[in-house]
């Protein structure tokens, strides 16, 4: 049985792809932009979904296209169907992520602001919701930035790094090397929040490599996105209903709650990851998908 993913070169299809297809599209935008060729104002938020859709077309083209070459089996990658898997565990699993990635926010928000307050204070202006209110179609915006935080961008990112990066460097260094550098990668990609994302990156590889479906993780991705958007809804109705806004200052003032949420979050993922933690030598779940196609290929024939 070949492995695919030994002739896949993950620098050219997805590092390289990814950087080729973010100046392509960014000179592409702005020469638009310069010629007043955009149907909407040069600074109308309504670019940063379809900038970020946009861009990572380029690498899933890319993945596509060498994955037809080298033979690669979407059934195998997928999974077949849907396999059985506790929906209140994963709902356990996405809170306790969640928790942590809050938490974790906190702490880093807090020694972010020490030593770049210009920059806290960015991040805790930027509202990606609400920031149709100054597009000139919001309506267009709330839904692409919808499509994109519940179904683009867990699709994508789940078949990038789970799906392609982590079976890509396990069949290099191992599996477990493979999930710690994939999930390390997904992290920094994260800068705003780089250790809860780096935790959550393994959290869905090891559901990857646990239930051989990838539906598995990118249902828990959506599931997640979608309760970040609802916190960050109510957060945001509660701070206009408030005399007092949220500044830099109340949130370095509160930042020990943060070690509060982790302490809380962290025994449930720690027991998730010390089950689910793989062996030495264990094969990656295209693999094994694969091989129990065959074996099913070959029952059928006989």
């Amino acid at each position: 049985m070949t492995n695919p993913f030994l002739a896949l070169r993950s620098r050219y299809l997805v590092l390289g792809a990814y950087v080729v297809g973010a100046l392509g599209i960014g000179v592409g935008y702005g020469y638009l932009e310069a010629f007043q060729l955009l149907p909407w104002d040069q600074n109308d938020p309504l670019s940063i979904p379809i900038m970020s859709i946009a861009i990572w077309l380029v690498p899933l083209a890319v993945f596509w296209r060498e994955s037809r070459q080298h033979g690669l089996s979407a059934r195998s990658l997928f999974g077949q169907g849907m396999p059985q898997f506790s929906l209140l565990y994963a709902a356990g699993l996405v809170a306790s992520a969640l928790l942590f990635s809050l938490g974790s926010f906190s702490v880093f928000f807090y020694l972010l602001s020490l030593g770049f307050p210009g920059y806290a204070a960015q991040i805790l202006e930027s509202d990606l919701l609400g920031g149709g209110l100054s597009s000139q179609y919001p309506q267009l915006y709330n839904i692409l930035m919808l499509f994109l935080l519940l179904v683009y961008a867990p699709l994508v990112e789940e078949l990038i790094f789970r799906g392609f990066l982590l079976q890509r460097w396990a069949s290099k260094w191992g599996l477990r090397n493979g999930l710690m550098a994939s999930s390390l990668l997904f992290g920094v990609l994260h800068i705003n929040n780089p250790v809860g994302l780096t935790l959550f990156g393994l959290l869905m590889g090891l559901l990857y490599v646990r239930s051989r479906s990838l539906w598995i993780p990118i249902g828990c991705h959506s599931l997640n996105n979608l309760a970040a958007v609802g916190i960050d809804r109510l957060s945001s109705w509660l701070g206009s209903e408030s005399a007092e806004p949220v500044t830099v200052t109340s949130l370095q003032e509160s930042w020990w709650t943060g070690l509060i949420l982790i302490a809380i979050a962290a025994p449930f993922l720690w027991q998730f990851i010390k089950r689910s933690w793989p062996k030495a030598g264990d094969r990656i779940p295209y693999l094994l998908n694969a091989q129990k196609l065959e074996a099913q290929l070959k029952d059928a024939a006989e």
